[in-house]
């Protein structure tokens, strides 16, 4: 059992600790408990993952290998030709010794790809990559769903940067118990010394934003030159319209922060004198 360098160099030259064999019990039992959890949770019996399982590439040449391999075809027989047969390549796959040779952390998909190249098995191959095709990620969907005070409808079109940075300050919150309000309040709300570090995160985030969404649009634009597919005379109106408002808008903001702020400034002085 792995409990960590520092812990397993401690165990190897105080063998005689009084404590040592009372903690190695708890790691025992915590790992069985796991084990066992996960026995339970997992779908290990599902017919669909022990297909999917045989597209490894350690189990070929096994007898119980082929016979999922023919499942899984049949699963995607709708995305194979109406007259396809898979049993024969199916038979040579299995044994064809010409195959590259497959090691102990090497990638499924980049070894996968080598068989594609060869032109052997097509209608195997075919049937392989619907089903590497599967979507395979819960975990972005479900933080989707937790995040949905955060992230209104239009999340879909979202930089990823963006949803990480997001998702993290999010779950940052969930786990403190705190809201951002709570998290970064003052005594003295207006007099009270800024985070100047904050701040500056803030500025250099919004920076880079900036900057990036100008590559995104020139990189568009040399994409529409290349075609010659430019947009429409009145989509581009519109939105230059639209980005000279919320520039308006954005001055009109930062006018109105500042003239909040030297009223808080000369308000202090006063009280100070």
């Amino acid at each position: 059992m792995y409990v960590g360098w520092d812990a397993d160099r401690f165990r190897v030259s105080h063998l005689q600790y009084s404590l040592l064999k009372p903690f190695l019990q708890q790691v025992s039992r915590a790992y069985t408990t796991c084990a066992k959890y996960l026995q339970k949770k997992l779908p290990l019996h599902s017919k669909t993952l022990q297909c999917l399982s045989a597209m490894d590439p350690v189990v070929r040449g096994q007898s119980q290998t082929g016979f999922e391999l023919k499942k899984l075809t049949q699963m995607m027989s709708h995305m194979l030709p109406p007259d396809a047969a898979t049993h024969q390549e199916i038979l040579q796959y299995s044994v064809d010794q010409t195959l590259p040779t497959f090691k102990e952390g090497d990638d499924v998909v980049t070894w996968w790809v080598s068989v594609f190249e060869t032109g052997k098995y097509p209608r195997l191959c075919q049937a392989v990559k619907a089903a590497m095709s599967i979507f395979h990620g819960p975990l972005v969907e479900s933080s989707f769903n937790l995040m949905g005070d955060i992230i209104d409808p239009r999340s879909t079109s979202m930089n990823i940067a963006t949803f990480s940075a997001i998702q993290t300050v999010k779950y940052t919150l969930q786990s403190r118990k705190q809201c951002a309000i709570e998290m970064f309040s003052r005594d003295d709300v207006k007099f009270g010394t800024v985070d100047r570090r904050l701040c500056s995160n803030i500025n250099s985030a919004g920076t880079r934003d900036k900057a990036q969404r100008q590559k995104n649009l020139l990189r568009v634009r040399e994409r529409r030159m290349e075609f010659d597919c430019q947009p429409s005379t009145n989509a581009a109106e519109k939105r230059l319209e639209d980005e000279e408002e919320e520039n308006v808008a954005r001055k009109r903001h930062i006018a109105k922060q500042q003239k909040q702020a030297l009223e808080r400034l000369v308000q202090a002085k006063r009280l100070n004198k």
